[in-house]
């Protein structure tokens, strides 16, 4: 018998990024993430998904090829970008739950501003 091979389909770079969004805009996302992964640290994979995993440490549109976005929605994800990174500094250490952060004003401005952002960044269907 011969070796059966089954595709994985990644979501596209656009879901990648919004799937975040709409985790980082919503604290229902967020509480069900930890009680899903309760031996996950859900505050450093909220930072580590976004700049490690989606963008390598790099800054949003870093890469000349990439046309995901069109500039008006990469010219968004880079002010949210710019903003997350500069809020980082401020929020308190998380003792490892979301629910510390939940009640930072800090943490729910990144929350707001990736909502406004997520509004500003068309779905697949729509691209």
């Amino acid at each position: 018998m011969g070796v059966v091979y089954t595709a994985v389909l990644m979501p596209s770079r656009r879901e990648q990024i919004r799937d975040v969004l709409q985790t980082l805009a919503s604290e229902k996302q967020q509480l069900s993430y930890e009680c899903d992964c309760p031996h996950v640290d859900v505050t450093a994979e909220l930072v580590e998904q976004w700049f490690s995993d989606l963008f390598h440490g790099r800054n949003p549109g870093e890469w000349p090829d990439d046309m995901t976005f069109d500039d008006t929605e990469w010219a968004a994800i880079s002010e949210f970008h710019l903003f997350y990174r500069q809020c980082l500094p401020q929020l308190p250490p998380s003792n490892g739950t979301v629910r510390t952060w939940l009640q930072c004003s800090v943490w729910r401005d990144i929350m707001e501003k990736a909502k406004t952002t997520l509004e500003r960044v068309r779905d697949e269907q729509r691209a």
